[in-house]
């Protein structure tokens, strides 16, 4: 045999071999048709969401969302190893899958994911943007804050990132933002030094957001630390973490519930553990507002939307 047929020989071999190695990957995922990820729905006791398919035990999964069709879904890993957590450092990218064929594809890294951090995604209410916090600088600056961008909707695919400008960023850096139907945006903000920061909101009015406010003692009473909050489409409640709390105060680090009164006050804080298993942060309802999922040591969890019904504490306006 002549070394051109050798050559061409392996060549084809090499192919082959490539080709038969990405169809063994692609045929590792399973088959997922239908809502969800073809995930059966959980009632009121939590669940982790898509086990060994989304929530794996090999990778740390948080902070999820579908698109308002259903049809995709989007989620953070972080790839940091423990020496890394240590020190202080994490990575974070975001992930989807879509259905394409009536078949939910192998999750892909998304485009504009994988040189800065990419954490704490949301979707506006109409779903033509997607929001995120990062640093979105090259090379990343790990020690710098985080801000707020987004990308925009272009046919199937999302624009280049881009940042959100003052009031809502400031030095202090910001994160975690999440929307009401009218377009408020809460999220969390270390602005005013220590003991000042927490979480904030601010109103969208004639084309562009108002000076940020921050939340009550309620929400942030200014002995702790307080973020990863979610408010509700209708602005009937926030949940949110708590973490750093005294030994001396008699609460829980973990999820909190505080539900808005009529005259546009807050409730006091609650924790959601005892009475509903509830316990993490990051939270987001589906596409539908059936299912709330949230991030919990590790995991993706959901649990049926209307189990925050059995936090709302009596109270007369």
């Amino acid at each position: 045999m002549s070394k051109i047929s050798i050559i061409i020989c392996c060549l084809v071999l090499f192919t082959d071999c490539n080709t038969q190695e990405n169809k063994t990957d692609q045929s590792e995922f399973p088959i997922l048709k239908g809502p969800y990820l073809g995930q059966k729905p959980p009632g009121m006791t939590p669940e982790v969401f898509a086990p060994g398919v989304i929530s794996t035990q090999d990778k740390y999964e948080m902070n999820s969302i579908f698109s308002l069709a259903g049809d995709e879904f989007y989620y953070v890993i972080s790839s940091s190893t423990p020496e890394e957590k240590e020190k202080g450092e994490y990575f974070y990218y975001l992930m989807f899958t879509r259905i394409e064929n009536g078949v939910w594809t192998k999750p892909e890294r998304a485009p504009f994911s994988g040189i800065n951090r990419i954490a704490d995604i949301s979707l506006s209410p109409d779903g033509n943007r997607l929001y995120f916090c990062s640093e979105q600088t090259d090379p990343p600056d790990y020690a710098g804050p985080m801000d707020l961008w987004y990308v925009e909707r272009v046919g199937s695919e999302w624009s280049d990132p881009v940042r959100l400008d003052p009031p809502i960023n400031s030095p202090a850096g910001e994160t975690q933002p999440t929307f009401t139907r009218d377009g408020t945006m809460y999220f969390s903000s270390g602005r005013g030094g220590k003991g000042n920061g927490g979480i904030f909101y601010s109103k969208y009015m004639e084309g562009k957001y108002s000076e940020p406010v921050r939340m009550g003692k309620s929400i942030n009473p200014g002995y702790c630390f307080t973020g990863n909050s979610f408010i509700s489409p209708d602005e009937s409640y926030l949940l949110f973490a708590r973490w750093g709390i005294p030994d001396s105060i008699p609460e829980e680090r973990g999820m909190y519930v505080s539900f808005k009164k009529q005259d546009g006050s807050w409730t006091e804080a609650k924790n959601t553990k005892p009475e509903t298993g509830l316990y993490g942060g990051l939270a987001a309802l589906s596409h539908d507002e059936k299912y709330l999922f949230y991030s919990s040591g590790g995991d993706i969890y959901w649990v049926d939307s209307r189990i925050t019904e059995k936090l709302k504490p009596d109270y007369k306006e």
